[in-house]
Order: structure tokens, then C-alpha cells, then sequence
């Protein structure tokens, strides 16, 4: 991770994205071309450069706000709180009555989750100015670490009605959906980022996770790794999105690069050992995800493709001692539930398979798979009623992974028999 002081959610990304310069911008030495040269250097992660641009700026208008609030936002991005508390505090003795200089200590605040001091700066800047719609963002970005997502939801729609193209807003507004479990209508806020902020790398960053996967994904994840080069969050993202695409050596390309610019990067050696399991290439994935769980025991999706990777090699008994820590780290989760059902039922351990599947069926009780491998070991065990029962459930289920027409045969030979 590029964050080296502490960690900073997603919906708590400072993104004020300006446009990229162009070239002859960049070239000038004006003050809104040097905070334009700023925004563009914290866009590529170069926070020596934005710093030398803003403090450029400043010397050419003192009073200028935005290169103040430039040089508070480098350490925010960089997620340093304490260089970030000190240079925003300096500007708010500087600039009492300017809404930046609070919402710059409101936003300093966000970086290590204080929420209630964050609000009490961003109450202040908007006491100076009610329309100031990045202490409004603000105040949304506070109350989603304050768990009122109502609230936030509420006052991201505040800042957006007083500039629909404010990025905090739209980010922060986006990241709540996702987490809401509404991808799509996040995508809607997203593509108006990035069509009012196109030099925004966070932006399209935030579009490709919000997409998931698919050429759009994959196509915004490069153009934030253009804007900003070596990014691992990004290579991170996009390798995900490479993933769910079924791009598996892209995705592994991606990834490996990740790890090479952060090493010990462990989110993108997971994703990495999935691919080698999607790939076949079973032993690999079980030397990387082994090494995944040594480091963070708690990822249930590695444990499932490690248990689902011996199961490849019918290496059965360390299979069922992984698919078991699998529903230890995710007890809802029917699917490790149930693999280790059609484990047992393999191993020929029918009353083993039994007990797993009706756990499976009470996390998931459409799931047709798992009641029809309940009606096959039912059927071959003569216990035909129940076999029936089985497998006229799994005909009012999901159907997924499953022929209507064999358990149609099978109800059929059943009643052939007068069962």
C-alpha cells in the first residue's frame, strides 16, 4: 500500500481531481496555472512536485486559498495526519475566515478517523459559507466513519446540489452505494467524475472497482495506472477487475508488478493464487495462498480456493481441514458448506455429506445443487421418499448447476416404482 502512516477507506479518498494541464498550462507560471500543475502532480502521486507547484502559487498570490489548500491536501493524500494536522492548522491561523482553511483541518482530521473533530471543523467552514459544497462532502465523509450512512447519504446530496460536479462528493457519494451493495447506481456517479474530471486517476479507478469487471472496467483501471504509473492500488484494481474477467494472465501480470513496486502486497497475492487456481495449475496456488493465510489468517476467499485446490490434487484430507477453516472465517457462506458435502459424498461418506448439505440448505435454501446430491444419496441409499422430496425442492430452486431433465427422470423412475 503507498499509504504509509494509516490507512484511509476508499470512500474517504481525497480526490480533488483538476483536469490534467496540458502541456502549455504546465509551462506557464501563473497562479491558477501552477495550482492547476499541483492538482496534476497529486493526480500522478507526485507529491514533491504538487508541493513545489502549490508553494509556487502561494508565493505568487498570498491570499490565494486553493494553493493553501494544495499544500494541506499532499499530506492528506499521503495520508500523513500529522504534517497534514500541522500544515492545515497553520492555514486556518492564517485564514480564519476562509471556509478552505477549515475544511482543510476537517479533512486532516478524516485521515485517522476523527470523525467528531473533522465535523467541528467542517461546521465551521460552513458557517462561513452554507454553499461550500467540499464541507459538505466533508461532513458525508465523516458520517460514514460515524456508521450514519442515512446522513451521509443525505448531505452527499447537499454538496451535489450545490456543485454537481464536486468529486468528494461524488466519490464519497459512490463508495457509499458500493458498500450498500448498489454498484450500478454507484457507476452512475462515477462516470460523471470522470467525465467532469478526466485527469482524475482516482476517479476511473473508483469506476473500474464500481464496474467489477468487463472491457469499460478494465479500460478506466489503465487510464488512472496512464495518469498515475506505478500505482499499486491500481494495478491492485485492475488486476481484480482482469480477474472477474476471466483475464487470468493479465490479471497475474498486473498483480505481479503490484507486488514488485509494494512487496508483501497481500490482497494482490491472493488474487494472484486464484489465478493459478483458474489456470490449473494447482500446486502453485496452494504455495501462494498458503503463504497469503500465513500472513492475514482471516480471508475466507483464499481459504475456500486453497481447499478447492487440494480438492483438485484429491488431496482430500487437507481438503476438508481447508474447506472447514473456509466456513470458520464465513459462517453464512453456503458454498464452502456445501463443496464439502460433494467432498464427503465422493469419499463415499453419505452420512458426512448428509449433515453438511442440510447445513447447506439452511444458508441457502433455494440452492437446487445441494438438494439434488440430498435426493442422489437418498435415491441410492433406497430411502426414496425423501430422495422425492429432495429432489421436487431442487426443481423450486435457483436450478443453478443442475439438469432439470435428471431430476425430472429420477422423480419419474421413482414413481415407476410406486415410492
Amino acid at each position: 500500500m503507498t499509504t504509509k502512516h494509516a490507512y484511509v477507506p476508499a470512500a474517504l479518498v481525497l480526490a480533488i481531481a483538476i483536469c490534467v494541464a496540458s502541456p502549455a498550462a504546465r509551462a506557464g507560471d501563473s497562479y491558477d496555472d501552477l495550482v492547476a500543475e499541483g492538482h496534476a502532480a497529486l493526480e500522478a502521486g507526485d507529491w514533491n512536485a504538487a508541493t513545489k507547484a502549490f508553494k509556487a502559487a502561494a508565493k505568487k498570490d498570498k491570499n490565494g486559498m486553493e494553493a493553501q489548500w494544495g499544500l494541506g491536501l499532499v499530506p492528506i493524500r499521503k495520508g500523513d495526519f500529522k504534517a497534514a494536522k500541522k500544515t492545515c492548522k497553520v492555514f486556518t491561523k492564517k485564514s480564519p475566515k476562509s471556509p478552505w482553511s477549515h475544511t482543510c483541518l476537517g479533512y486532516a482530521y478524516l485521515v485517522w478517523k476523527k470523525w467528531g473533530l473533522a465535523q467541528q471543523s467542517f461546521d465551521k467552514a460552513l458557517e462561513l459559507d452554507p454553499d461550500f459544497a467540499l464541507a459538505l462532502a466533508g461532513q458525508g465523509h465523516a458520517l460514514v466513519i460515524a456508521f450514519q450512512k442515512k446522513k451521509a447519504a443525505g448531505m452527499y446530496e447537499q454538496a451535489l446540489a450545490k456543485d454537481p460536479d464536486n468529486i468528494e462528493a461524488l466519490l464519497g457519494y459512490a463508495e457509499l452505494l458500493v458498500t450498500q451493495d448498489r454498484p450500478d447506481e454507484a457507476a452512475v456517479h462515477l462516470r460523471k467524475a470522470v467525465k467532469a474530471h478526466p485527469g482524475s486517476s482516482r476517479a476511473h479507478l473508483a469506476l473500474a472497482s464500481a464496474l467489477g469487471k468487463g472491457d469499460e472496467a478494465i479500460e478506466h483501471a489503465k487510464r488512472a495506472l496512464e495518469i498515475r504509473p506505478g500505482w499499486d492500488e491500481g494495478l491492485l484494481v485492475l488486476g481484480r477487475v482482469q480477474y472477474a474477467s476471466g483475464l487470468h494472465a493479465e490479471a497475474i501480470a498486473s498483480l505481479t508488478e503490484a507486488v514488485e513496486i509494494q512487496p508483501g502486497f497481500v490482497q494482490a497475492e491472493k488474487i494472484i493464487g486464484m489465478c493459478y487456481f483458474e489456470q490449473g495449475l494447482y500446486d502453485r496456488a496452494i504455495e501462494t495462498l498458503d503463504g497469503v493465510l500465513a500472513k492475514i489468517p482471516n480471508l475466507p476467499d483464499a481459504a475456500l480456493v486453497l481447499a478447492r485446490s487440494h480438492d483438485a490434487l484429491n488431496d482430500h484430507e487437507e481438503a476438508i481441514k481447508a474447506y472447514k477453516n473456509a466456513i470458520n472465517l464465513d459462517s453464512k457462506n453456503a458454498e464452502p458448506v456445501f463443496l464439502l458435502s460433494d467432498l464427503y459424498y465422493r469419499m463415499g461418506k453419505s452420512t458426512s455429506a448428509l449433515s453438511s448439505l442440510e447445513l447447506t440448505v439452511k444458508l441457502a435454501s433455494d440452492k437446487s445443487i445441494a438438494h439434488k446430491l440430498m435426493g442422489d444419496i437418498y435415491f441410492e441409499n433406497a430411502q426414496y421418499g425423501f430422495a422425492r422430496e429432495a429432489y421436487e425442492k431442487a426443481l423450486d430452486g435457483d436450478m443453478v448447476g443442475v439438469e432439470k431433465s435428471q431430476i425430472e427422470g429420477r422423480l419419474s423412475q421413482i414413481a415407476s416404482m410406486g415410492k
